[in-house]
């Protein structure tokens, strides 16, 4: 079928559907209470950011990943770090300076 009176006032455009269900959403502006993931490290490594994170006052967390041996996803014990999202620039920032690369995420 094809979608010939597309200038039409009740028109039916499939590409705002296909549009809709899979992206090109306006960006939302960072929320305060919503967390997200600023790193996945090893756990040696989490304790050294974490504490980096507090005395720079960026609240954070770390979460144990027990799965990334299941995986097969990492060799050694791993951590993921939680920040809310307007410090996740500033907590990415301050990990990079502290481990010496960018952080990974799991992103799960």
């Amino acid at each position: 079928m094809r979608w010939a009176f597309v200038d039409a006032p009740n028109r039916v455009d499939p590409m705002g559907l296909w549009n809709w269900l899979f992206g090109k959403h306006p960006p939302r502006p960072p929320d305060p209470e919503r967390t997200v993931e600023a790193a996945w490290v090893p756990m040696w490594q989490a304790q050294l950011v974490l504490h980096e994170l507090l005395e720079r006052e960026v609240p954070a967390v770390v979460s144990e990943d027990h799965t990334s041996h299941l995986r097969f996803g990492a060799r050694e014990p791993m951590a993921r770090i939680f920040v809310t999202e307007p410090r996740l620039a500033q907590a990415e920032a301050i990990i990079e300076e502290v481990i010496g690369h960018p952080p990974a995420h799991q992103g799960m």
